[in-house]
């Protein structure tokens, strides 16, 4: 019985711990971003520094793909939404998994600069 009761409590543990992570479309990524509180969703541009200069989302910071660990020092609430992106989706799809890995919970992944940049609504390009 008591193992019967360790193995239930231990699913339900992993069900309610689950991440959510997600390649969406750009439409689905700002319809996603939309539905926070503003400053709630932090919106990470996982490209080079230089690539970043060049040209980025509004609000978004800069930490390169092989550098994404260091979210830690700016989201401490693993349950804070995070928004990503690169240039084709290669390096998003790096820093997801790294993410995932440090037990953020709500990871929206968009993939491309390009791609957001032309879909963003234009109430949001301030």
């Amino acid at each position: 019985m008591r193992r019967i009761f360790k193995r239930a409590l231990l699913v339900s543990f992993l069900f309610t711990t689950a991440v959510q992570a997600k390649v969406v479309t750009p439409e689905q990524f700002w319809q996603a971003f939309q539905q926070y509180p503003q400053g709630q969703p932090l919106i990470i541009d996982v490209r080079s520094n230089e690539e970043f200069i060049e040209g980025h989302l509004p609000q978004a910071i800069n930490i390169p793909h092989h550098n994404i660990s260091r979210l830690a020092t700016f989201a401490k609430d693993k349950t804070q939404p995070i928004f990503i992106y690169c240039r084709s989706g290669r390096r998003a799809g790096i820093a997801e998994d790294t993410i995932a890995e440090l037990g953020y919970k709500h990871i929206y992944n968009g993939e491309s600069y390009e791609a957001l940049i032309q879909t963003m609504p234009s109430e949001l390009k301030k």
